[in-house]
């Protein structure tokens, strides 16, 4: 079996009064003075592509960061290492990760997180204690302050845990994100907070007096607090908390432990291994026991995997694959125990499981309306899939000198996920040989990363009338010397926010691409001054708002051109990574909201993909890889022949990695349902997980327990369903707007009035209902959600 890896959510986890998606680190206003460079040396392509160019430009953070990142006494070395610098350049100013003037050190951050803190407690009094009009006019204002106050540190320190190179900031980032996370629980069963927005939102003479964003984040938060428990006693209150505190600690554990498989090692005989047809020079890497007469086989690196494409021997293959995807049983233990932690939280709020506690205000709205969605996708999927499968049948028939299967149910009982990469290599080299293509130069040379960014540039250029413009950082601007800064520049408002691009890959940071939002758009507060925020944006008519600040995370490689000179050049799945995440910081650009709680990606879990998602279609688009592809060296045009060989290479088994996605929606949903209540003392998790193997059919797994290493059973807890849905609607999308011409203006003014402004201000089913004209999705019913379960181009 081979699970496609999906982009985590670009949105913290945190609970209701934040209503978090990574807000910001706004402390104070830095202005920016700005290197003056010629167009050319800071075209989007040159610094990307140009490592030499750019390490000229960004010389300072070198020779800073190189400093930076010592364990010990770095500040003294920076200050001894720049000296000559400063005595050109005026003083050293460290102007702190993203411009936060606390953020120059691990110290800096403990201390932003207590003045934080200091702010939310002042902020809470405040709303406490002054009930006047004036008061109560501002309470929804005041509360979304508060919820800005607290993910600035709590989704600074998520993104710092996951990309900072310095483990001094990772362990300040882990202890300041416990301490926050756990006052923030507390604001969240606060009764007084509660009965007072609850005041507000029902007295006429004030709420006549709110905005219709005021009104949206007032219910937004009500919701939330009551999901809270907080109409509840004292006593389940506290055991609310204790929960959320305990389901953090221990989903964070489970996280932790996922890429871990439960041998080192699996040992196969001499005779077994060396007549399976695995290459000597493979045998040769192996560890052998002389006196058993065994090969010990890694679980880890590239060995196994070329192993399960060379071994004619079934048996290998079964037993190298079940070891790749089991883990320990502490790890299953770890997964039961958040499981149990889930349902006894959702039983303490009166909800039969998890999946119906956390699916009020989603899209899905129930339990039973995602696995309708899911339940029509595999109905739809499964027969697709059999038939992306029936050459394997075919190979292992012939194999067997039997007679190949031809109904549905045989075809799934030959084909085994262990049989898939092996019968799937011989099948592509016997395609390239017969095609001639063997020899053929790699896509990749023809798709520098930055020209990929050069072609998104003019995607978002002529869509939504903004372009990306390359920034040199200021000293302590960013974690690394490789990371970049884009500005995002609106036709009309200028510079509409801020993306850091850190593109390649470097030890010690996350695997999985990922967005961080780490400050929203939103407008400036009233009798908010400029020493709050870090950067302030005016429109076109004259309001004020603050900048989003995103950072996009990537694991690309580069290749080596020379001794001092080396060029990152991208395959097509690449190519759809960037896309992806470029489509999530776009939403963050132009969801521009009056208040931080609704703005950008802060909508609905089962929403918030849909751009995203809707970008790979744009890097599907040979028509777009065209404009942007052209060879590194010569600069000719990518090949068309070539370009749609690969994209058809890349359709290979889709149907499959669909009904995957959909196998593992379906067992987030089961290991959050309400049978885990009612059985919890008897709890399985093997055995739901290999039971549902058995009842979907396809590529069955019964052997392993796979089901600890699925990390997103944390993340996404009982919402997994979400990139599949989001992935029908992004497809049905783009059918409507950009399937004629991915460059217009027109289909991209609809999505970005329909969808992308709103943010999480109207309802998602609206907007889908909009944009695709079709008014009875507004109903939001299982009918809708069956409606996208039978969309087949996913």
């Amino acid at each position: 079996m081979s699970y496609l890896t999906i982009p985590q959510l670009p949105i913290s986890r945190s609970q209701p009064i934040l209503r978090v998606l990574s807000k910001g680190l706004q402390t104070r206003w830095i202005s920016y003075s700005y290197k003056r460079q010629t167009q050319h040396e800071l075209s989007l392509k040159n610094i990307f592509d140009d490592n030499i160019l750019w390490k000229k430009l960004n010389q300072q953070n070198y020779q800073y960061n190189s400093e930076h990142s010592s364990a010990s006494g770095y500040k003294d070395r920076i200050l001894s290492t720049l000296s000559d610098f400063s005595k050109d350049k005026g003083n050293i100013n460290n102007v702190g990760l993203f411009k936060n003037p606390y953020l120059t050190d691990p110290k800096g951050l403990k201390e932003f997180s207590k003045a934080s803190l200091v702010k939310a407690r002042e902020l809470t009094d405040l709303m406490k204690t002054d009930l006047s009009n004036e008061g109560l006019k501002n309470y929804i204002i005041n509360l979304d302050k508060l919820s800005d106050t607290l993910c600035r540190v709590i989704d600074l320190c998520e993104f710092i845990r996951s990309a900072h190179p310095d483990e001094k900031f990772v362990r300040a980032a882990q202890q300041c994100h416990e301490e926050m996370f756990e006052f923030m629980n507390i604001l969240n069963t606060d009764v007084t907070l509660y009965e007072t927005l609850k005041r507000v939102l029902v007295d006429e003479p004030i709420a006549k007096l709110l905005s219709k964003e005021e009104t949206k984040v007032g219910r937004i938060l009500l919701e939330d607090f009551e999901k809270s428990g907080i109409c509840m006693t004292a006593e389940v209150r506290d055991k609310f908390i204790s929960l959320s505190q305990d389901i953090s600690l221990v989903g964070q554990d489970f996280i932790n432990n996922t890429g871990i498989a439960k041998e080192n090692y699996v040992t196969v005989t001499c005779d077994e291994l060396e007549e399976s047809g695995v290459p000597l020079f493979i045998v040769s890497k192996l560890q052998k026991d002389i006196t058993s007469r065994h090969y010990k086989i890694p679980t880890y690196g590239g060995i196994p995997f070329a192993i399960l494409r060379a071994s004619t021997n079934e048996n290998i293959r079964e037993k190298i694959w079940t070891a790749l995807h089991s883990c320990s049983d502490d790890q299953i233990t770890r997964l039961t125990h958040l499981i149990k932690l889930r349902s006894i939280l959702a039983n303490l709020m009166g909800k039969s499981g998890f999946s119906e506690y956390q699916l009020d205000g989603k899209m899905a709205k129930t339990p039973q309306g995602v696995k309708k969605f899911i339940s029509s996708l595999v109905t739809s999927t499964q027969p697709l899939a059999a038939k992306e499968l029936q050459f394997i049948s075919d190979m292992k028939s012939k194999i067997a000198d039997v007679p190949p299967p031809v109904e549905t149910s045989k075809i799934l009982e030959m084909v085994h996920p262990w049989d898939r990469d092996y019968y799937s290599w011989i099948w592509k080299q016997e395609q390239a040989k017969n095609e001639g293509m063997l020899d053929e130069e790699p896509i990749s040379t023809y798709f520098t990363l930055g020209s990929v960014l050069e072609g998104l540039s003019e995607i978002f250029q002529s869509t939504y009338g903004l372009h990306l413009r390359p920034e040199v950082p200021q000293i302590g601007e960013t974690w690394s010397a490789e990371v970049r800064r884009i500005n995002v520049v609106s036709e009309t408002d200028g510079i509409v926010g801020v993306i850091y691009c850190d593109l390649f890959e470097r030890a010690g940071k996350t695997q999985n691409p990922a967005h961080f939002t780490v400050c929203c758009s939103r407008q400036t507060y009233p009798k908010e001054n400029d020493e709050s925020i870090i950067q302030i944006g005016t429109d076109s008519n004259g309001v004020r708002y603050q900048l989003p600040i995103i950072s996009l995370v990537c694991n690309f490689s580069k290749t080596s051109m020379s001794s001092d000179q080396n060029i990152c050049l991208l395959q097509l799945n690449e190519i759809e990574t960037l896309f992806h995440e470029m489509g999530h910081a776009m939403h963050s650009m132009l969801g521009r909201t009056q208040l931080q709680n609704i703005s950008g990606t802060r909508c609905p879990t089962d929403f918030v993909e849909l751009p995203s998602i809707l970008m790979e279609h744009f890097a599907r688009d040979p028509r777009v890889l065209r404009r942007i592809g052209s060879h590194y060296i010569t600069k000719k045009t990518v090949p068309e022949e070539l370009l749609m060989k690969h994209l058809e290479d890349n359709k290979f088994l889709q149907n499959c990695e669909t009904f995957a996605q959909a196998k593992m929606a379906m067992l987030d949903q089961e290991l959050h349902g309400a049978n885990i209540i009612q059985n919890i003392n008897t709890l399985d998790v093997v055995k739901i997980y290999q039971n549902l193997e058995r009842q979907m059919k396809v590529l069955v797994d019964d052997k392993s327990n796979w089901c600890g290493r699925f990390g997103h059973l944390y993340g996404y807890g009982a919402t997994y369903y979400s990139y599949l849905l989001d992935r029908a609607i992004a497809s049905k999308v783009w059918e409507r707007l950009f399937s004629k011409d991915p460059y217009s203006r027109t289909g991209g003014t609809q999505f970005k009035d329909k969808v992308l402004k709103w943010g999480g201000l109207r309802d998602p089913w609206a907007c889908v209902a909009d944009v695709l004209d079709q008014p009875l999705l507004a109903k939001g019913d299982t009918e809708a959600m069956k409606y996208f379960g039978n969309t087949h181009d996913l």
